[in-house]
This record gives structure tokens, C-alpha cells and sequence, in this order.
């Protein structure tokens, strides 16, 4: 159950609580960057969850980031969901850029859309973590196999339809040979919207389940501002931000007010509705605070204007794609960083350290 607490152990390092001996030992160097796109159908954020929702008109798009991709010498990572995988308009521009090197393809569950169907449709149910484990197990060999058969590559990157991971995905993902899970994003509870409790999770890599052969590599995403940089801790910072997040003072915009004058922000590295001054704002401070690894992410949707709340025209297109450049610049020419793709990430930690259970 997300939120739970740690266990006694048992074999198994746990996801959603872990202990601060499962953070991997990096050893010193330049700053890491990895890039993660939620490859995915477009639909309606806002509205109902329905199996139709299998449009990926916006991944002839992915072009003009891959564009900018090609030229900093970036790899990304294609997480790519059921619509995506089996629609020749969705997996084919994807294709060609894996086939000449260029990128690396992993899997992003979507259950509504990914069979087998023995789930009634809601919200609760668009949360993969609410599923019985066997029908995730099965939808997630479903989206395996379509892959492989459209990519002729097995995935060993998955990231989780809107976050719903829970601590029953170990073992699944052991089952079919994956190695890394990139669902979790720290310090914050989803549990109002029927999504899992990220609060007590590591902002930064670690090993989990059997053995703790597998990678988690959590979205970056953290707290800038005065009041973190005076030492808050971590738990303090959630507190307080958890407190300035109720709807009545959410209302009265005083997490604004506290974010407009750098007190307390939440911030999370991706071009969706975060500046390129908060992008290097939330860099530099957990530069600060001893990260080393840095994952940017956003949807592949926001590349068609209109299918997200974050690029609605051409010229928000144009800012979009700008941000990602920005960004890129300011990550390998100002902090002389360097990038890796999630497989190479967990091959170059299994060789400097090959994690073992205590």
C-alpha cells in the first residue's frame, strides 16, 4: 500500500519507502541528464478515460524536439504507450530514430487502453497501482510484446501511466525482464485522485525489489526558494508545502505568493509550464544539495498544440521547443554536464557497484 511503512526485510527492497542504503553510490563527476518522453495518444486530461483515445497524430511532431536532441548529442528515452506501439503512424517516425541510434524505446502503461479490458473505467482505475497484479502483469506483457513486435527491441525502461506505481510492480517488472522503473515523483501524495503517495520516496536513484536488481529512477522534481535552502527538511518542506496546497489557501493563491517571491516552489524539470529560469533555478539547488542525476520529461502531446494545457498555439509551440534548447545549452555548455540513457545508467551502476541485499 503506498505510504506504508518500510517493512522488516524480507528480500524484497521496498519502492515507496525506501531506506537511504538502497540510493545508488555514484561515484564523482559532471552532472547527468536523462531524457524521458511520455510517448502517448492524446485525449482529454480533463475529461473521461475511454479506449477510443488512441490518436498519435502529435508523434510526427517529436521530429522538431529530436532536432534539437541531434544536435546536443542527447539520446532520449521513448516511453511509449499501447496506441503508440501498435499504430504504424505512431511507431514508425520512432523507428527510424532508434534504428540509426539515436534513441532508446521503453514502455508507458496505459490501462484504459492497453487489454486485457477487465476493469470497469474511472479514475480509480487509470491508476495501473489500483489493478489487481495480475491484470497489471497482463496488460504490461501486452504492451511488451507490441513493442518488440513494432520495434524489434525489448524495453527495460517503464514508466507508469500518471504515476500509478505501487510496491506489487517489483515482481512484475522481474517477470518480464525489465530493469528500471521511472514512475516515481518525489515528495508528493496522490492519493486525493485515487494515485499513490510519493512523500517518503528518494529524490534521487536507488535499487529496489528482489535482490535490488532494480533501478529506479525517479522524476526530478524538488523545492527551491529561501525556506529550502535554510536546511528545511525534506519531510518539513512537504509539510509545508502540503499545507499551502489546501483549497482554501490555494484560492487565496498563496502558493503563488510564496513561489512569485522564491520562499517555497515546487518545481519539476520539464518545459510543461516551468520556465527556463525555474529549470536552472531547481538545478543549481540540488546541485547544491549533492544530486548528480537529473531525468526531464514531458508528454509527447504537448507537441500538438490544443491536446495539452501547456502548448495551446503555434507560438507556444515555438516557446515549448525553445525552453528544451535553453535548457540543453545551460545543462552541457554552463554546468558541463553530460547525458545517459536509462539503460546505460543502470549497465554503468551495476558495474561500479553490483548492489546486493544486506
Amino acid at each position: 500500500m503506498p505510504g506504508r511503512a518500510a517493512p522488516l526485510y524480507t528480500g524484497e527492497a521496498p519502492l515507496l519507502c525506501p531506506a537511504d542504503e538502497q540510493a545508488v553510490a555514484l561515484a564523482s563527476g559532471p552532472p547527468i541528464l536523462i531524457v524521458a518522453v511520455d510517448t502517448e495518444a492524446e485525449f482529454d486530461w480533463k475529461g473521461q478515460f475511454l479506449r477510443t483515445h488512441t490518436s498519435v497524430k502529435n508523434i510526427s511532431n517529436q521530429m522538431m524536439a529530436q532536432a534539437i536532441f541531434d544536435r546536443f548529442g542527447v539520446r532520449p528515452a521513448y516511453l511509449v504507450d499501447y496506441a503508440v506501439a501498435t499504430q504504424p503512424e505512431g511507431y514508425l517516425p520512432l523507428r527510424n530514430i532508434l534504428q540509426t541510434g539515436r534513441c532508446e524505446v521503453g514502455a508507458h502503461l496505459h490501462p484504459w487502453i492497453t487489454p486485457p479490458f477487465a476493469e470497469e473505467l474511472s479514475d480509480q482505475s487509470s491508476f495501473s497501482h489500483n489493478l489487481p497484479a495480475w491484470l497489471q502483469k497482463e496488460k504490461l506483457a501486452t504492451l511488451t510484446e507490441a513493442i518488440v513486435s513494432s520495434f524489434g527491441v525489448r524495453p527495460t525502461s517503464y514508466r507508469a501511466g500518471r504515476y500509478g506505481v505501487g510496491e506489487e510492480i517489483a515482481p512484475i517488472l522481474e517477470s518480464l525482464d525489465y530493469r528500471i522503473d521511472m514512475s516515481v515523483v518525489p515528495g508528493i501524495d496522490m492519493r486525493r485522485l485515487h494515485g499513490p503517495d510519493f512523500r517518503q520516496t528518494l529524490g534521487r536513484p536507488y535499487w529496489f525489489g528482489c535482490n535490488w536488481r532494480l533501478l529506479e529512477i525517479p522524476l526530478t522534481a524538488s523545492f527551491a526558494g529561501l525556506l529550502a535552502h535554510r536546511n528545511v527538511s525534506k519531510a518539513l518542506g512537504i509539510q509545508l508545502y502540503d499545507r499551502l496546497s489546501q483549497p482554501n489557501l490555494v484560492r487565496m493563491h498563496v502558493p503563488g505568493i510564496f513561489a512569485r517571491f522564491h520562499l517555497l516552489e515546487r518545481i519539476s524539470l520539464t518545459p510543461e509550464g516551468v520556465t527556463l529560469n525555474e529549470l536552472r533555478r531547481l538545478t543549481r539547488a540540488l546541485l547544491s544539495r549533492g544530486n548528480r542525476v537529473f531525468v526531464f520529461s514531458y508528454h509527447s502531446s504537448s507537441l500538438l498544440p490544443g491536446n495539452t494545457d501547456y502548448v495551446r498555439s503555434s507560438s507556444e509551440l515555438s516557446r515549448f521547443l525553445h525552453t528544451i534548447e535553453g535548457y540543453l545549452e545551460f545543462f552541457f555548455n554552463e554546468l558541463r554536464g553530460t547525458c545517459v540513457t536509462p539503460s546505460e545508467l543502470w549497465s554503468d551502476l551495476q558495474r561500479q557497484e553490483a548492489p546486493t541485499a544486506p
